[in-house]
């Protein structure tokens, strides 16, 4: 009898976990397709720490689809919340107020210079090494990632253009002007 005919036994698969596992985890507090969930199971699956940052910027509000609004006001993190318009900016600020874990900057990011993400960065206290960034510019968002190199982010999630189908290897030029934003691939 092959271990695959025995009765009630089952065989330990040598294959990998599908890469789509985290799907079972979507809910959405304030994201906008399930990346509360699949956050909060990454981070139950990490070392615990007495004191979690997160980044978001392209922040907006800092409530309407944020990927980190959750973590701020139901779990306790720190967080650098940077958005560039003036409007969402004053928004943000006010849904914060009193919060004195987050850290709020009207500040448009760039790929380069004193506008480059690690410069921003370098004026905060966060760590280094701190534990999660999200980027949503709708379309430089992969120089931006790019161009990080003092700071590591230990989860990063990277807005792309779900238009472009997912087999199709594409990268917006490197302009501050132009917002198509990248393929998935």
């Amino acid at each position: 009898m092959t271990p695959e005919e025995m009765p009630g036994e089952t065989r330990r698969s040598s294959s990998p976990k599908p890469s789509d596992w985290l799907l079972g985890y979507r809910r959405n507090v304030t994201s906008q397709l399930g990346e509360d969930g699949i956050i909060e199971k990454i981070f139950g699956l990490l070392p615990s720490q007495e004191k979690r940052w997160c980044v978001e910027f392209g922040a907006g509000d800092g409530y309407y689809l944020s990927n980190t609004y959750n973590l701020i006001v139901n779990c306790g993190w720190h967080s650098i919340q940077i958005e560039a318009s003036l409007d969402r900016f004053l928004a943000l600020v006010r849904l914060h107020s009193g919060n004195d874990r987050v850290i709020c900057l009207n500040q448009l990011i760039t790929f380069e210079g004193s506008n480059s993400l690690d410069s921003v960065l370098s004026r905060t206290p966060i760590p280094k090494d701190f534990d999660l960034l999200s980027i949503d510019i709708d379309g430089n968002d992969y120089y931006i990632w790019e161009s990080l190199e003092e700071y590591r982010p230990k989860v990063l999630i990277v807005e792309f253009n779900p238009t472009i189908p997912h087999y199709v290897n594409f990268v917006q030029s490197r302009d501050m002007n132009i917002n198509q934003g990248c393929s998935l691939l």
